[in-house]
C-alpha cells in the first residue's frame, strides 16, 4: 500500500498506540490531513509469525497481518516551545545548516486498535499479537473499511463498540459518533440501525456528564 501516513513510535496500552506522522526527510510529501483526521481508520502492520496449517500441522510460511485501528487523539511536539532564549540562527538559516532539527517538531496521533486482519479476514475485538517500534501505519480503503464491519453472514457489525465506551475518556463518545456517522455513508441501507446506535451513544454521553 502507498497510503502510509507514520510509523508507531510508542504505546499507551496494548490497544492504545501513538503514530509519528511522516515529516519532510521521511517522505517527500506529508500525509494529508485527511489521512489522519479525528475518526480515520488505519492498518499497522505486525511482523510476520509462523502460521501453522489445519492440514499438515507445519508452518509452510509467514504471513504478515495488521492491527486494524480508528485515530482518536493528535499531540503536537515542539520543543522550541519552552525555548525562551535568544535565537542565535533563523528557521531559514537553520534549515540549511541543520536540517536535522526539523526532526524535533513532529506531530503525533493517537490511535486506538478495534481488531486485526489476518488469512481468515478481518476480524473485530481486542487483539493477540502487539505491533513494534517503528510499524508503519497507512489509513485503510474504502472496501477495507466496509469488510472490517461485516460479520460472517454479511450484516453491519460493531462489537468493538462496547470496549470503546468503557474507556475512560472524554473523547470516546465524539469518536463514536464520527465512526457511526462515516458508516453511515458506506453503508446507506443500515442508516436506520446506525441512527439507533447513534441515539444511544448520545444518550449515554449526556448521561455521563451529568454523573
Amino acid at each position: 500500500m502507498t497510503d502510509q501516513i507514520g510509523v508507531i513510535v510508542n504505546s499507551n496500552s496494548h490497544i492504545d498506540y501513538v503514530c509519528q506522522l511522516h515529516g519532510p526527510l521521511e517522505r517527500e510529501q506529508r500525509p494529508p490531513p485527511d489521512a489522519y483526521a479525528f475518526g480515520s481508520f488505519v492498518a499497522i502492520s505486525l511482523p510476520p509469525f509462523p502460521a501453522t496449517s489445519p492440514d499438515t500441522g507445519q508452518n509452510p510460511r509467514a504471513d504478515a497481518p495488521c492491527l486494524i485501528g480508528v485515530v482518536y487523539n493528535s499531540m503536537l511536539v515542539n520543543p522550541n516551545f519552552t525555548n525562551l532564549g535568544p535565537r542565535l540562527t533563523s528557521q531559514s538559516e537553520q534549515t540549511v545548516f541543520s536540517p536535522d532539527l526539523l526532526d524535533e517538531t513532529a506531530t503525533l496521533v493517537g490511535v486506538l486498535a478495534l481488531g486485526w486482519q489476518d488469512r481468515a479476514g478481518p476480524q473485530q475485538g481486542t487483539p493477540r499479537l502487539t505491533a513494534e517500534v517503528g510499524a508503519t501505519v497507512r489509513r485503510l480503503t474504502g472496501e477495507e473499511i466496509m469488510q472490517f464491519h461485516l460479520d460472517a453472514r454479511g450484516q453491519l457489525s460493531l462489537r468493538y463498540a462496547a470496549a470503546i465506551l468503557a474507556l475512560n475518556n472524554t473523547l470516546v463518545p465524539a469518536l463514536l459518533l464520527d465512526i457511526i456517522d462515516r458508516l453511515g455513508t458506506f453503508f446507506p441501507q443500515e442508516q436506520a440501525i446506525l441512527q439507533v446506535m447513534r441515539d444511544n451513544v448520545a444518550w449515554k454521553s449526556i448521561v455521563r456528564q451529568a454523573g
